[in-house]
């Protein structure tokens, strides 16, 4: 007969701690030695990142640089109110490699960590714990970059991933692999050629082992591009259009988000905003659209939905540097100015990330703050 212990079944414990958040589990391995021992194996990290991994974990990471001695990030709570102050929490650890500086970027999130572009680097960082790790630079120095963030479950790799269009038909691609701590060019078809333009989020979108970006296409005009980190890939994917649609004064803005495991695309064209959902991954015909709505066009100054809840809440950014939420019937039902004036969309663009807390490390070489 196994000896009654004193306290919880360990087993117990350990179902306990996967359902706390990463900042309280990060105090708990001051408790003790085992719970210590506990929380820093990665078996645990991945089962606590896998139960966390739901949309309702999710938040949006803010990076403010406005100071170089004092990069400050926040993590925005999409379930709620954006115009409370406590909505916006600092997160647990903030790292100042040499390179940071105002003007840093984000260039995607994936498990956690989030992939940043400082003027000379690029650094892979787990903001609530503080793991990070500098990245060789890029032989890869052109204009006009495509950036993209993945990982290979197959070989529990992270991969970065560039793709530069400098002038048609010249289209070049760069992966640096994690575990290989090293950069490869990869041959592009010939027939890909794209422009990239700043109206397009540069940030590609991971889903389906592929990473997504909005291009013109100089055939067809704007389609999804996804290139298989697997495979290694490229492919199209045609963007839903609608045959109402206009385009007599301007182009459209296009974003990508996730939805449901789907690729969900927000067109926003004169004063409405179309949603649709790919049902079939790569299927054009399966495009549905679930949402069309009238906005105000001042809110229109290239807004961007950037997240879609649970809920069927919106969540959205504008050019003037504001958080916007909008419910499933296109009402906006708040909003919150977080640039402090910087009035240009691919600055809020270049801050702002979605993100799920983890306690996960690098494979590899990471270094600890």
């Amino acid at each position: 007969m196994a000896k009654k212990s004193d306290g919880l079944p360990q087993e117990l414990i350990i179902e306990i701690l996967l359902r706390l958040p990463v900042k309280t589990l990060l105090q708990c391995k001051c408790v003790c030695k085992s719970w210590l021992s506990l929380i820093s194996d990665p078996k645990f990290a991945t089962s606590h990142f896998q139960l966390a991994a739901s949309p309702t974990t999710h938040g949006l990471v803010f990076l403010k640089t406005y100071s170089p001695n004092d990069p400050k990030a926040l993590i925005v709570d999409f379930d709620a109110s954006l115009t409370d102050d406590s909505s916006y929490a600092p997160l647990t650890h903030h790292f100042r490699p040499p390179g940071i500086c105002p003007g840093t970027e984000i260039r995607g999130s994936c498990r956690g960590f989030i992939f940043l572009r400082t003027y000379s680097d690029f650094y892979l960082w787990n903001p609530s714990t503080g793991v990070h790790k500098k990245i060789p630079a890029s032989k890869l120095r052109l204009y006009n970059h495509l950036y993209g963030f993945a990982y290979d479950h197959s070989t529990d790799d992270y991969l970065i991933v560039l793709l530069s269009c400098k002038a048609a038909p010249y289209t070049n691609l760069e992966i640096f692999s994690l575990r290989a701590n090293k950069w490869k060019q990869i041959e592009v078809d010939s027939h890909f050629t794209y422009l990239i333009t700043t109206t397009y989020d540069d940030v590609g979108l991971f889903l389906n082992d592929a990473i997504h970006w909005v291009v013109f296409n100089f055939e067809i005009r704007e389609v999804i591009i996804a290139f298989d980190i697997k495979e290694r890939k490229m492919s199209e994917i045609a963007l839903p259009y609608d045959d109402g649609a206009t385009n007599d004064d301007g182009p459209d803005i296009y974003g990508l988000s996730v939805l449901g495991g789907l690729i969900c695309a927000s067109i926003v064209e004169k004063r409405t905003v179309r949603i649709y959902v790919m049902q079939n991954y790569a299927v054009h015909s399966s495009w549905t659209k679930i949402l069309e709505f009238s906005v105000d066009p001042v809110m229109l100054h290239s807004l961007s939905i950037r997240f879609i809840t649970k809920s069927g809440d919106m969540i959205g950014t504008d050019g003037r540097g504001r958080l916007m939420k909008f419910n499933d019937k296109g009402q906006l039902l708040e909003h919150h100015s977080c640039g402090k004036g910087i009035d240009t969309e691919r600055f809020i663009r270049s801050q702002m990330v979605v993100y799920t807390d983890s306690l996960l490390s690098l494979p590899c070489g990471a270094e600890e703050a």
